[in-house]
Formats: structure tokens, C-alpha cells, sequence
């Protein structure tokens, strides 16, 4: 491939290779996957990822991939799906085909997934007006998360830290104050796994919840929290798509970690009251809201196995309602008990 960057990476066991002829994507995908091993696989067992270029006008339909066929699966117009297009300004739909998946993203390219074989191979027309986060995520991490769950490493939208081993997951959207929470652990001792997507893996009888380092986006308001925060404005934090972001080990040295056990999950809601306060949840009502938070699996074997991981997770943790208020810097004063 002409002008092209081939990268290596191990996620937990996992070996990824990544070849890119666009160099802004080859660019996020280093920026995004930085803190994994990039080492060489062993073997012929790794997940192959493949992009080629286009410039605009040089074909009718975008990419020599098939055309749209199967099923459709997801759609970014559907009433009810997560808001791609608004968020990003490209329309999304997936088709289901045999063992294949088609991410069809219109003029803008298509991805072919075969998930029994760990390849996706695709094509982007250029140029896409994306900041480079958006442009990783939205073409890259989403069909990435695909391939990996087909490996057994399943992709949950939650802050996750670990304590003597013992780990905290906090779900929520943005504005619910999981980031808030996150931070407030941390400068008590606990560790960080991911501010935003950790993973979840089946190991017998065991669920082992594991990292994904990478930066914390942090709000004007969630910095107004924490002194320290607003101290290194002009020194750690740096600007990110529409937040700032920092590494957690530079403001927090030592305050990561690669693994721990789910032992208790916290959905947060802030509340606008002084003080902060739990509710137990009952194990259905812990699923039922758990399930939102976890990436689209298209594939029926694959959904199946996700959710049966994630039973097993509900049912073998504490799961509570966390009303977050006002007590920010107190929130470990609530945790702590729980792991003990």
C-alpha cells in the first residue's frame, strides 16, 4: 500500500495490526491505543484492520466493497439509535450478511467485518471533516469493538477503578457525573482503569473487569471540583474535542491499574443535594440499566454471550443508585464501606 502505516498492538492478550493510508486515522489510532504494548504478534491469530483512501469523485459509490445487502441492523436515522449523525454530521447503516458486517457510512466509505475470520477490511473517501478523536471513534474504535467481543473482550460504556483488587464500575451518560465520580475515587487511593471504556471478560467462573488507559475529558464544571484540576490548566491538561483531557497517572501518580474484580457497580444521577446517598438496586433493575451501556453487538451469537457475561456481572455484584450531590470531595466516604 502506497503512503501507508502498519501498527501493532497487544489489548489484553489480543493481538490487533492496524494498516492505514490515511495518516490523520493512522495518527488517532496511535494517539488512542498508545498506552497498549505495541509489539509484533506471535502468530497468524491476529485481528487485521485495513483502511484504503479514495479522494472524492473517483468512484459512483465510495469503495469497491459489495453494495448493501442482508440485513439492515442499525440504522444512525432510526428514532432510537444512539445520535451518530448529530454528533458527528455522517449517517451510519450496518447490514448483517452470512458471517459478514457492512458499515455503510455513505459518501463518506464503507468497512467490511468478518468476525469468524478477525478482519475488517474497508475504504474512506477524503477528505473527512472530523476532529481526529471523533474520526477514531466513529471509524475505527465502533467496529473495532465488534471484532474484539468476537474474541471474548467486551467493551462497556463506564469508568471503572479498582481498589485492593476490588473493582468499582460507574455507568453513565454524559452529564450524569460519571467522570466527577471517577476523579473523586481516585484522589482517595483508588486506581484508575478507564474513564469511559474499560472492558469485561469471562475467565470460568470468573469476570474480569480490565483497563483501557487513556485520557480523562474533564468539563469546566468537573474541574471546578478539584483544585488541582484548575492548577494545571496551563500545564497537563491539553485541549480534546470539546472538553479538556488529562493522564491520570500525571496529576495522580501511581492512580492506574490493568485489572481488577467487579464487586460493585454505581449508577449515578446527581441530585442537587447537599449530601450524596445510595439506593440498592434489585439485580433486574441493575441489568435493565446496565444494558444501555454497553456498545451494539450485531452479531446474535455475540449479543447472546454479552448479555449472559453481563447477568453474571449483575448478579455477583452490589449494585446500587448512587444520588450524587453537592459532597463531591466526600464521595469515598460512601464507597469505601462497600469494599470493605
Amino acid at each position: 500500500m502506497t503512503d501507508s502505516s502498519t501498527q501493532a498492538f497487544d489489548i489484553h492478550g489480543i493481538p490487533l495490526l492496524v494498516e492505514a493510508e490515511l495518516p490523520v486515522l493512522a495518527m488517532g489510532v496511535a494517539d488512542l491505543l498508545q498506552r497498549f504494548p505495541m509489539a509484533p504478534p506471535e502468530n497468524g491469530e491476529a485481528l487485521q484492520v485495513r483502511y484504503r483512501r479514495e479522494a472524492t469523485g473517483l468512484a459512483p459509490t465510495p469503495c469497491d466493497l459489495s453494495p448493501p445487502q442482508g440485513e439492515l441492523v442499525f440504522s444512525s436515522a432510526w428514532d432510537n439509535a444512539f445520535d451518530l449523525a448529530r454528533q458527528f454530521g455522517i449517517g451510519l447503516d450496518i447490514y448483517r450478511h452470512d458471517e459478514h458486517l457492512l458499515f455503510d457510512y455513505h459518501r463518506h466509505g464503507r468497512l467490511l467485518i468478518d468476525t469468524r475470520k478477525g478482519v475488517l477490511d474497508g475504504c474512506l473517501v477524503e477528505p473527512i471533516d472530523l476532529h481526529p478523536a471523533a474520526l477514531t471513534s466513529f471509524f475505527f474504535l465502533l467496529p473495532l469493538s465488534e471484532l474484539l467481543a468476537s474474541r471474548g473482550l467486551h467493551m462497556i460504556h463506564a469508568a471503572a477503578l479498582e481498589r485492593n483488587g476490588r473493582g468499582v464500575m460507574i455507568p453513565g451518560l454524559s452529564g450524569s457525573g460519571k467522570t466527577t465520580c471517577c476523579i473523586s475515587l481516585i484522589r482517595a487511593g483508588y486506581r484508575c482503569l478507564s474513564d469511559d471504556k474499560p472492558f469485561l471478560r469471562g475467565n470460568g467462573s470468573r469476570i474480569e473487569l480490565l483497563a483501557f488507559p487513556e485520557r480523562i475529558d474533564v468539563t469546566e464544571r468537573t474541574i471546578s471540583f478539584f483544585p488541582e484540576l484548575g492548577a494545571a490548566l496551563q500545564g497537563n491538561l491539553t485541549t480534546g474535542h470539546r472538553k479538556k483531557q488529562f493522564h491520570p497517572e500525571a496529576l495522580y501518580p501511581g492512580s492506574t491499574a490493568e485489572t481488577g474484580q467487579p464487586d460493585l457497580i454505581l449508577f449515578p444521577q446527581i441530585s442537587g443535594e447537599s449530601k450524596s446517598r445510595l439506593e440498592k438496586l434489585s439485580k433486574i433493575r441493575a441489568l435493565e440499566a446496565l444494558l444501555p451501556h454497553t456498545l451494539v453487538v450485531l452479531d446474535p451469537e455475540l449479543s447472546e454471550r454479552r448479555f449472559d457475561l453481563l447477568a453474571r456481572l449483575v448478579e455477583g455484584a452490589e449494585c446500587y443508585t448512587l444520588h450524587f450531590g453537592h459532597d463531591v470531595l466526600d464521595l469515598p466516604r460512601l464507597v469505601d464501606p462497600l469494599l470493605e
